[in-house]
C-alpha cells in the first residue's frame, strides 16, 4: 500500500509540471502574438487656427459726457412799437433768419415813404444843378460867363451831390428800421418761450425771448491724468491737427456725426486729478440736447503694425502670456503645437493687440488650444479668416471717468 501511495504521488507531480509548462507556452504565444500586432496611432488634438495678419489700431478711452449749448442767445427788439403777434412755435427749432415777432410796421412805413418823398425831390434838385453846371462850363469856355457864375454852378452841384447821399442815407435807415420791425432769429436753435405776449408796448432793447443753438454742440467731459499723458504723447508734434472724437449715445447706438476736440484746459483739477476739455459736434438734427449724458470716445494710443488677435486665443504658460501656433504644413499632414510667449497691448473693439511674439504668416490655433502641451500632435479642422477690425484702424478700449 504504501509503495503504490508513492507511485500515484510521483504520476500527478509530473502531470502538473507538464500543466505548468504548457500553459507558459500558452501565455507566452499569446504575448508574441499581442506584441506583433500594430497598435493604433493616437489622433492629434482637432483644432481651428487663423493666418495672422499685422495691421494697425487706434486705442480710444472711453468717458462720461454732458453735452451743453454753446450759449443761449437773447432775442431783443431793436425798434420800439406795439408788439403785434408771436410768428413762432414756442420750442420749436428755428433757423437763422427766420421771423419770430411782428412789430406794428405802420410808423415806420410812413418814415419810408417820408425819406423816398426826399430823396426824389433832392434828385430834382441834383439834376438841375448838373445841368447848369455844364452850361456854365460852356459858357465860360466861349468866354461868355464869368468864372464867379461857372464856381457857383460847380458849387451847387456839389451842395445838391451831398444831400442826394444823406437822401440815399435817410432811405436806406428807414428801410432798415422797417425791417426791424419783423423780428428774426440772429441763429439757429430751439426758441423759448416769450417775454411779452403780443398787444405789449416793446422798446429797443426789450427781451423778447432766448434761441439756444444746437448745431453745432458742445460735450463736456474730464481726461484723468493718467491718459492726459498717454494722449498728449501720442499727439506730440502734431499741433494744428483736429483730433476727432465720437460719441455713443446708449450700449448699441453711436452717434453718426464725428467731433472734433477744441478746448483742452492748462491745468490739472488738483481735486479729481483731471483735465477738463470740451469737443464740438455737428447736431443738424437736434438729436443731442442740452444737459443730456453720452459716453466719449477719444484716441489715446495708435499701434503700427501690430498682430490683432481673438483673447481667447492667448493662455497663461510658465514665463507669462503665451498662444499656440502650428508649424507650416497642410492640414492633412501630422503637425504639431508650438507654446509661443507673446508680449500684449490693450484689448481694442474686443480683440487683442499682440505688439511680440506673433508675426504675420503664423497659423494662430484659435479653438482648442485649452487642451494643447508644447509639441502635441494637432490635426487642423478648420481655418478661419484672420479677425480684424472691420473699420480698418479704429477701436477702444474703456475707461472711467467723472464730469
Amino acid at each position: 500500500m504504501k509503495l503504490v501511495h508513492l507511485f500515484s504521488q510521483s504520476v500527478f507531480s509530473r502531470w502538473l509540471s507538464g500543466f505548468a509548462v504548457l500553459a507558459a507556452a500558452m501565455l507566452l504565444g499569446a504575448c508574441s502574438a499581442e506584441s506583433s500586432t500594430p497598435q493604433p496611432k493616437t489622433p492629434g488634438a482637432a483644432v481651428t487656427v487663423a493666418v495672422v495678419e499685422a495691421g494697425n489700431a487706434v486705442q480710444f478711452g472711453e468717458y462720461a459726457a454732458r453735452v451743453r449749448s454753446p450759449g443761449a442767445v437773447e432775442l431783443r427788439a431793436q425798434v420800439g412799437g406795439v408788439l403785434k403777434k408771436r410768428l413762432y412755435q414756442e420750442g420749436q427749432l428755428v433757423q437763422k433768419g427766420e421771423a419770430l415777432f411782428q412789430i406794428d410796421p405802420e410808423s415806420y412805413s410812413l418814415a419810408l415813404e417820408l425819406a423816398e418823398a426826399e430823396l426824389a425831390e433832392v434828385r430834382a434838385d441834383h439834376g438841375n444843378a448838373e445841368r447848369e453846371w455844364r452850361r456854365q462850363q460852356d459858357l465860360f469856355a466861349r468866354r461868355v460867363s464869368s468864372e464867379y457864375d461857372r464856381d457857383k454852378a460847380e458849387t451847387t452841384l456839389q451842395a445838391t451831390s451831398a444831400r442826394l447821399q444823406k437822401a440815399e442815407a435817410a432811405v436806406n435807415d428807414a428801410k432798415r428800421m422797417l425791417s426791424y420791425a419783423q423780428v428774426e432769429a440772429t441763429v439757429a436753435g430751439v426758441a423759448g418761450l416769450e417775454v411779452l405776449a403780443a398787444g405789449n408796448l416793446v422798446e429797443a432793447g426789450t427781451l423778447l425771448t432766448t434761441i439756444t443753438p444746437r448745431d453745432p454742440i458742445h460735450v463736456h467731459f474730464t481726461l484723468p491724468a493718467r491718459d492726459v499723458a498717454m494722449h498728449r504723447a501720442a499727439f506730440a508734434g502734431r499741433s494744428g491737427e483736429a483730433v476727432e472724437t465720437r460719441l455713443l449715445l446708449d450700449r448699441e447706438r453711436a452717434f453718426p456725426h464725428a467731433g472734433q476736440l477744441n478746448f483742452t484746459d492748462a491745468r490739472i483739477d488738483p481735486l479729481t486729478d483731471s483735465v477738463e476739455m470740451r469737443a464740438v459736434f455737428p447736431n443738424p438734427e437736434g438729436e443731442l440736447l442740452p444737459g443730456q449724458f453720452v459716453r466719449l470716445q477719444l484716441p489715446l494710443r495708435t499701434f503700427r503694425d501690430v498682430v490683432l488677435i481673438d483673447p481667447k486665443a492667448v493662455t497663461e504658460g510658465p514665463a507669462g502670456p503665451q498662444v499656440f501656433t502650428v508649424d507650416n504644413g497642410n492640414a492633412t499632414d501630422e503637425q504639431t503645437a508650438r507654446a509661443r510667449p507673446v508680449e500684449l497691448g490693450p484689448v481694442v473693439e474686443g480683440l487683442q493687440v499682440v505688439t511680440a511674439g506673433l508675426a504675420a504668416g503664423d497659423q494662430l490655433v484659435v479653438n482648442g488650444q485649452v487642451s494643447l502641451r508644447p509639441g502635441r500632435s494637432v490635426s487642423v479642422v478648420k481655418t478661419v479668416p484672420p479677425r480684424v477690425h472691420a473699420q480698418g484702424e479704429q477701436s477702444r478700449t474703456h475707461a472711467q471717468a467723472g464730469l
